[in-house]
């Protein structure tokens, strides 16, 4: 086999099982800030909404979202992971100055 295939069958029910995976909202997730950081009662918190699967492919690459938390096993590691998304999407974007109106000269 060619190795694009063989990484094609590998990774293939990665993705599968990630879209059948049932979505979580933002806030729903953010609901688990009001707890304690870095605690066993907040991991529980994000566990309770995404469950942990341990997955070896996953455990070294970047996790690109946060369902891509629950691969990690290591409990500090994973709940660094859910701290990361929860926290950026919970502040607020930095906002642009409105834009002068130009003045019209004739």
């Amino acid at each position: 086999m060619k190795p694009l295939i063989v990484v094609a069958l590998v990774l293939a029910p990665l993705f599968a099982a990630g879209q059948t995976h049932a979505q979580v909202s933002a806030d729903e997730l953010k609901k688990c800030l009001f707890i304690e950081d870095m605690t066993k009662e907040r991991l529980d918190c994000f566990d309770k909404l995404i469950r942990p699967e341990a997955i070896q492919v996953l455990q070294q690459a970047a996790p690109r979202t946060v369902n891509d938390c629950r691969y990690i096993k290591e409990q500090d590691a994973r709940l660094k992971c859910f701290n990361r998304f929860v926290t950026a999407a919970a502040s607020p974007a930095p906002q642009r100055p409105a834009p002068k109106p130009q003045q019209k000269t004739q």
